[in-house]
């Protein structure tokens, strides 16, 4: 790997954004050991991946009230009613095709894992964004960008697999999957390195476009379908919490330490 204190290149932009998001599917290894598809199974699986994506929602929403903007306060709340309108107009979308297929699922299953992986997918524009524009501060800190962002990505990538594999889908695919949503940030990161003035004021709006987004698709689908499988299993609401709260203390332990290192 080449050395940090290296001049920043399109070469270069392009490899550590790339590896970020390929290190997504690593995520999915821990469920190798998942045999059983059972109601208790999928409702602590999307309550976990629920936690982890309400971790990043904040995350991500800080980080864009953080940005050295005039405005950047208003630029994230204007991403997060993007975000919002964005979720409703796809949910709306995917509830019309009620036949619609993904992977091994369908019907209701496979639109509310369809509408989280378009989430994971969207939120991975803005990550891109922050790696080009890291890179024209200086080389050293963009490799640091990318590396916090490759750590991020392994629970975001777990978050797709938890979905996915406790109803069926092979850990190889589901790992694919949570490769795929993490593609935009290499396709983002050279246009932002590029163009950096452009890019950069973009950068709030697409951080609150992504937290709203995934936040929505925690709350009003993730949680519920969890509900409605404990339900089944004869389980309890404080199971669910305790669940989601350490998923979440989690994700949000992680980000703060990469936060942290980087100060």
């Amino acid at each position: 790997m080449a050395s940090a204190a290296a001049p920043a290149t399109v070469g270069r932009v392009l490899f550590y954004s790339t590896l970020t998001a390929l290190t997504t599917g690593l995520g999915a290894l821990p469920l190798l050991s998942c045999r059983a598809v059972t109601p208790r199974n999928i409702a602590f699986s999307n309550c976990a991946a629920a936690g982890m994506c309400l971790a990043a929602s904040v995350s991500l929403a800080l980080e864009g009230l953080c940005t050295p903007l005039p405005d950047a306060r208003l630029r994230v709340l204007v991403g997060a009613g993007l975000g919002y309108l964005f979720i409703v107009a796809t949910r709306s979308f995917l509830q019309r095709h009620e036949d619609i297929k993904f992977s091994s699922l369908q019907g209701a299953n496979a639109q509310k894992t369809l509408l989280l992986i378009v989430v994971m997918t969207a939120h991975s524009f803005a990550e891109g964004v922050g790696i080009g524009v890291s890179f024209n501060d200086r080389a050293q800190f963009g490799v640091y960008v990318s590396t916090a962002l490759a750590i991020h990505n392994i629970p975001e990538g777990l978050a797709v697999a938890l979905v996915l594999v406790p109803q069926g889908t092979p850990v190889v695919k589901a790992a694919l999957w949570a490769v795929i949503s993490s593609l935009p940030q290499p396709l983002m990161a050279l246009p932002a390195f590029l163009f950096v003035r452009q890019f950069g004021g973009v950068l709030p709006v697409g951080l609150g476009f992504a937290a709203a987004a995934m936040a929505h698709v925690a709350c009003f689908e993730l949680l519920p379908e969890s509900r409605e499988e404990m339900a089944k299993a004869k389980g309890s609401d404080v199971e669910l919490l305790g669940v989601l709260g350490g998923a979440f203390a989690a994700m949000l332990a992680v980000q703060m330490a990469l936060h942290e290192a980087s100060e």
